[in-house]
């Protein structure tokens, strides 16, 4: 919102400012009302003054250019070459002295024109940038005082600030809520504007009768006739207040409304009166589908809830927001019947914001006016169109306000102020804060007050906000800065969030980035894709047959809670390898929901990983293995950093068991401690195929609740041994059919306490091998934490693997 500080004083006296108005900036924006931008129009003028063509000759080297002696007072004068001819000697002038910037950035100094020095130029009002054309040089009054700077003189010299006005102070958009506000924090006077229009003796209800019946959202509407008006161009001071604050002058009438909404915040509206069918001004809500044209030509088509100002026909006028093209004022006007109102801010804000219409009044409106303001600003228009338009106001006035709107007292007392902000609050700079603020102040005990607020503070509500006021007023630089107490222990952060928090760090370092989606999905997508949840049950994970249906979905894609993570992170991996993303990783950590037996609802916290593509730079060809495996190793290092050892990874032997969007040959279900807690798997090819994605893909979802429990786990700490580790490597021939990870298990148990770790490095499978077997080649770490291992400990450890190998699986070494 722009303030013109010479508007502003008409009601508090800011002449101080004018040479450091970024002062009283600072002093706004600590206060609350942060001014964005500072505009000082006069030094568009600098060094542009009045001048005084005392000779006009002829230019000695061409016929087209005058030669002018020009004085700019104080006995200076400057010759002046100007191609114009309008002029003669003794006008009053506008010069551009050396030093001066015109619009384009066209920069005036002392220069030779055909030979002949000029030290200036006189100006046409489309060179200062005043008007689209001219016609010649501008030729001032002849009583323009000679040496003036222009500004100053044709009233170019105002400044204006930007204010960001926040929406709780909605009594700060105009000038004279403004000018409270600095009179609050600079101790000063303010000035009330007049409002006693001259009316005569008849009565405006005779002429224009009034029917409120939507008063729900229109509170207060008072209104009046005046008859005899001549529309016309406006007085240039009244243009001049308009265009400091980026309007636009439209006539006299039309243009006083908008004064008095820039000057009390109380917007308005003219009626031309001959146009209001019936004689009656109707303020109810709109016909469901009826059409409106709006004043600049616009046709909308109503709902039914807007609030409308209807004659005995049609709406006129959507209340609080826009006028209609059939209620405006124009050059044939004579009588108007002129509103000033108070509209429910939720009613003008959701009429602007269903039709997209932005306004200055909507924008007050939807923000709240003062309901004690609306016969003020009827008044003060009344007066001032009375002055620019001529005509007669009628008396009996319409002031429809059967319920006032009352504010509740706030009781507080001095000290309660000084305890909240941690330094001495004066009780005498208390009470004259309030007061200045419109107060009304009613001493209940010592140093404690009832206090009413003023009906345009909507936010004034409570002790604390008396508070706020006397801390932004006094400058919240006084609050002195100190740590806080602490008398409780700190309340301890939530095990489940800080668990999600660490599993979340884990994975991204592991190379995944996060998913959020929405836990709204759509049920035919999501079935179509999971196929049946007695899969994703055989896996651990609590699902229902039924699905938790939204009462009132946004869409057939979003009418249901999702059933599993694995359906949402699915689409991001398609959208992202279609999108060029030809590799990546992601997970997702959130909610899933079922039904319950008993008919009550369940969520559990998922964890769910998809991976897809490979690395170009790690790729080799000669080890293709399944890209499942890349996300094992990634839930094995999870499994890790929970402290979990006691798991293993189960093939369920019925295949109904694996989910249709997995493949049935590489899919596992992971066991922790005896539970089933999730699953993971290679995409089905057939889905890859039908989705087009040309890369392999996995896909992992696992319960976190379960994986949660118990945590965090302990470690146990050992110190290293000093005594070295010894390593041993084995080959062994084996059915393709055998798990490795059986035999694994089976070293583990045969080997003892000396094996440190145990692991496949090799794996052959090559032309020389025997159809149906592979050749694992598997290193065993042996160490004795308390001496240096003898060959006979290594021996008697090596050959107890082999004799179990051998016994449980017919393993031998290669």
């Amino acid at each position: 919102m722009k303030i013109s500080l010479k508007w502003l004083q008409d009601y508090v006296d800011v002449t101080e400012f004018f040479q450091k108005p970024e002062e009283l900036g600072e002093a706004l924006t600590r206060a609350g009302l942060e001014v964005e931008e500072i505009t000082n129009r006069a030094k568009d003028f600098n060094h542009v003054v009045v001048g005084h063509i005392l000779e006009k000759d002829k230019h000695p080297n061409a016929d087209k250019l005058s030669l002018c002696r020009v004085s700019t007072g104080e006995g200076v004068v400057h010759q002046i070459v100007c191609g114009a001819q309008n002029h003669k000697a003794g006008d009053r002038v506008i010069v551009a002295l050396p030093g001066a910037v015109l619009p384009g950035n066209f920069a005036i100094k002392k220069s030779a024109v055909r030979g002949v020095d000029s030290a200036g130029m006189l100006c046409s009002l489309k060179e200062l940038g005043l008007a689209k054309e001219s016609e010649g040089i501008a030729i001032l009054p002849a009583d323009a005082p000679v040496g003036k700077p222009y500004a100053e003189y044709a009233g170019y010299d105002d400044i204006t600030f930007e204010l960001k006005v926040t929406p709780n102070r909605a009594d700060c958009l105009s000038h004279y809520g403004l000018a409270r506000e600095v009179a609050c924090l600079y101790g000063k006077e303010l000035k009330v504007p007049k409002a006693e229009p001259k009316v005569n003796s008849q009565s405006t209800k005779s002429e224009i009768s009034l029917d409120v019946k939507a008063f729900d959202l229109c509170p207060r509407y008072t209104g009046r006739y005046l008859k005899g008006l001549k529309v016309g161009p406006s007085p240039e001071w009244l243009v001049k207040r308009l265009e400091s604050v980026g309007m636009n002058s439209i006539n006299n009438i039309v243009d006083v409304t908008n004064y008095v909404m820039m000057e009390l915040g109380q917007p308005l509206h003219a009626f031309d009166a001959a146009f209001i069918a019936g004689k009656k001004v109707i303020v109810d809500r709109a016909t469901k589908g009826e059409k409106f044209i709006t004043l600049d030509g616009s046709e909308i088509t109503l709902t039914g809830e807007e609030l409308t100002i209807r004659d005995t026909t049609h709406p006129a006028c959507l209340a609080g927001v826009v006028g209609g093209k059939n209620s405006g004022v124009t050059d044939s006007t004579t009588e108007v019947f002129l509103e000033s109102a108070y509209f429910l801010p939720m009613s003008a804000r959701k009429t602007s914001r269903t039709h997209g219409i932005d306004t200055d009044s909507a924008y007050r409106f939807s923000r709240g006016v003062d309901p004690d303001g609306a016969l003020r600003g009827l008044n003060r228009a009344t007066a001032l169109i009375l002055e620019v338009a001529g005509g007669e106001a009628f008396g009996d006035h319409h002031d429809f306000y059967p319920n006032p709107v009352k504010k509740a007292p706030v009781t507080i007392s001095v000290q309660t102020v000084t305890d909240r902000l941690g330094y001495q609050a004066e009780e005498h700079k208390f009470v004259d804060f309030m007061k200045r603020l419109g107060c009304q102040l009613e001493q209940v005990g010592t140093g404690s007050y009832k206090i009413l607020p003023p009906t345009f503070r909507f936010d004034l509500e409570q002790d604390m906000d008396l508070v706020e006021e006397y801390a932004r007023l006094n400058g919240y630089e006084h609050i002195p800065e100190s740590l806080p107490v602490f008398k409780t222990m700190p309340s301890h952060h939530d095990k489940a969030f800080m668990l999600n928090r660490t599993t979340s760090e884990l994975m991204r370092a592991e190379g995944f980035q996060q998913a959020v989606n929405f836990a709204f999905v759509g049920s035919k997508a999501e079935k179509a894709f999971l196929g049946s949840v007695e899969t994703l049950k055989a896996a651990g994970l609590s699902v229902s047959e039924k699905e938790i249906r939204i009462m009132n979905p946004l869409n057939e894609e979003m009418d249901v809670m999702r059933t599993s993570l694995s359906f949402g992170l699915f689409k991001n991996l398609n959208t992202n390898f279609h999108a060029g993303n030809m590799q990546g990783r992601l997970f997702e950590i959130g909610n899933s929901f079922f039904m319950k037996e008993d008919g009550g609802y369940g969520e559990t916290s998922r964890l769910a990983l998809a991976l897809w593509g490979r690395a170009s730079n790690l790729w080799n060809k000669s080890l293709d293995y399944p890209v499942v495996f890349e996300l094992k190793a990634a839930v094995e290092v999870l499994l890790k950093s929970l402290n979990i050892s006691a798991y293993t990874w189960v093939t369920p032997a019925n295949k109904a068991e694996v989910p249709a969007f997995l493949h049935q040959g590489q899919y596992a279900q992971l066991l922790v401690e005896g539970k089933k807690v999730g699953f993971i798997g290679t995409l089905h090819p057939v889905l890859l195929d039908d989705n087009k994605i040309r890369v392999p893909a996995a896909l992992a979802e696992l319960d976190l609740d379960l994986l949660y429990k118990g945590q965090p786990r302990p470690y146990r700490i050992q110190s290293i041994s000093k005594f070295p580790v010894v390593e041993r490597d084995f080959a062994f021939v084996m059915p393709k059919t055998l798990k490795v990870g059986d035999v694994l298990k089976d070293i583990r148990k045969a080997a003892g306490s000396l094996l440190v770790n145990v692991d496949v490095f090799d794996l052959y499978e090559g032309e020389k091998m025997e159809a149906g077997k592979k050749s694992v080649a598997i290193r065993l770490w042996l160490q004795d934490k308390n001496a240096t291992l003898q060959e006979a400990q290594i021996a008697e450890t090596t050959n107890k693997v082999l004799e179990s190998l051998k016994k449980n699986f017919d393993l031998s070494v290669r």
